[in-house]
């Protein structure tokens, strides 16, 4: 399933589908054929403005936006992160669209495309009854869909689960556990976090959707019941991450040379993030037989009870919370080791190049010209829905293979994004995408480095090291106060 294929599919919706959204209210209500009992839909409204990374000192342009959502019992709103991603207002609207209710975002994790919204006046839960959540589903199990037709009558349109994965979510780094299911939208878009209901209880809401091959990915119950018990008094806890990368041993030479018994499965444990879950625990090398008495098989997936073949990362991330032990069973050494992993959040503060999400302004700095900033995913999606190839060629590869590897020298990777042409600079203009390593001679590990090696300039000058093939860009220090005066008039850019 191609999530930016999905992507494409939610910009053509038309304005009346991009205002749905769906709560579940008292009232018996029959809906093509699927009894919902208590569910009727109201409208959520989201104005959003994103920040501009290409252009960091600006935002884009406000637009609107709005998706499906679900009571709960804690008297707030289940929605997807994506909805209310980047939003500066949240109106939320009963049935009878008498009144607006301002809404504001309460919990939010990008990694697993969920949200939590809370409603200010607590008279808009008047009348309003709360979903159930049922983790149980099984393939080929029918499913129903709810829309909203133009009238304001809610449409279920049926659809059927064919597949239960561990998958790439929308907005996050990470896989976690997704259903798959068979179901056409007849052109009313889809995909955009529709309530998915089996027997009247909520079994989960979609994150994306194919026109093309009538499919679409649902967040699943259990996903959604984890980030519910996640919302601590203490603040949000999150999911746990394992800590490590990982590869099957199906292949007879590799086993062989791994020493693994015949009848044993594994995955082979080739890298470990620092600072991680797994470090100081596994090693480079080790093979993970097993994991909370689940064995792994020689391709990394564990039997299921209920679905079969799952991939190992559920059991890292679905099944428990940070904090909490998981023990597993390794091959190290020519042995059998028993060990007890204590899983951690991955937090975002720990990546050299942080994923989508945050939703704060991206900090920079502009020197002669030269603009400074931190790369993340967002940076990256400044070349659009094909950005993983299209993208710097350079910076992809860092972000596939070194995004959770920060280090002492490096925490963040700084960048030159562009250079804004003035005098200043000329014969630098068109240099772009390079990754800074030193100014005047000091290393950077992120972007205040930069602010603080300028107070340290080489006889009169800036002297600004890339690592690409030692590049060197040179600026006068006299000539800056001025220079950087002009480049704000000249591009709009206030306080240089």
């Amino acid at each position: 399933m191609n999530m930016k294929n999905a992507k494409e599919q939610r910009e053509d919706l038309t304005p009346i589908f991009l205002a749905l959204v769906f709560l579940l209210v008292a009232g018996p209500v029959s809906a093509g054929g699927l009894a919902l009992g208590d569910n009727t839909p109201v409208r959520l409204h989201v104005t959003y403005q994103e920040n501009n990374y290409s252009s960091p000192w600006k935002q884009k342009k406000a637009g609107s936006r709005s998706g499906y959502g679900c009571v709960l019992s804690s008297g707030r709103i289940l929605t997807t992160a994506d909805i209310v991603k980047d939003s500066t207002m949240i109106k939320l609207e009963k049935p009878d669209g008498k009144k607006f209710y301002p809404g504001r975002v309460e919990v939010i994790d990008y990694d697993v495309d969920l949200a939590v919204v809370s409603v200010e006046d607590e008279s808009f839960f008047d009348g309003l009854n709360s979903v159930e959540i049922d983790p149980d589903i099984r393939v080929d199990q029918p499913v129903k869909f709810l829309v909203m037709e133009n009238s304001n009558k809610i449409r279920a349109i049926p659809g059927e689960i064919v597949k239960i994965s561990v998958e790439n979510y929308f907005l996050g780094p990470d896989k976690y556990l997704t259903y798959g299911a068979a179901v056409n939208f007849e052109d009313r878009g889809g995909g955009w976090s529709e309530p998915v209901f089996s027997q009247g209880k909520l079994i989960g809401i979609t994150m994306s959707y194919s026109g093309k091959e009538q499919y679409a990915t649902i967040i699943p119950a259990s996903i959604i019941s984890r980030f519910l018990e996640a919302d601590l008094p203490g603040g949000y806890i999150g999911f746990p991450h394992h800590g490590f990368v990982g590869a099957g041993v199906r292949d007879p030479v590799f086993r062989e040379y791994l020493h693994l018994p015949p009848d044993s499965g594994g995955l082979y444990i080739s890298s470990i993030y620092p600072d991680s879950s797994a470090d100081g625990v596994l090693q480079e090398g080790d093979v993970l037989l097993s994991a909370a008495g689940f064995p792994i098989d020689v391709d990394g997936y564990y039997k299921n009870p209920d679905w079969g073949s799952i991939d190992y990362r559920d059991l890292f991330t679905r099944l428990h919370s940070p904090g909490e032990e998981i023990e597993v069973e390794i091959f190290r050494g020519g042995e059998k080791l028993k060990k007890k992993i204590k899983l951690s959040r991955f937090d975002r503060s720990n990546y050299l190049i942080p994923p989508s999400g945050s939703g704060e302004p991206p900090e920079y700095l502009i020197v002669g010209g030269l603009i400074f900033q931190e790369l993340t995913a967002d940076y990256l999606k400044e070349w659009g829905d094909k950005w993983q190839t299209k993208a710097n060629k350079k910076f992809i590869y860092y972000y596939t293979y070194f995004s959770r590897r920060p280090s002492p020298e490096r925490r963040r990777m700084v960048i030159l994004n562009k250079i804004l042409p003035d005098r200043i600079n000329l014969g630098y203009q068109g240099k772009a995408d390079l990754v800074l390593a030193e100014v005047n001679g000091r290393p950077i590990s992120v972007i205040g480095d930069v602010k603080e090696a300028l107070n340290y300039p080489e006889d009169g000058f800036h002297r600004f090291t890339f690592e690409e093939f030692d590049q060197e860009l040179i600026l006068p220090v006299d000539s800056l106060p001025e220079a950087d005066r002009r480049i704000g008039e000249q591009y709009g850019i206030e306080g240089e």
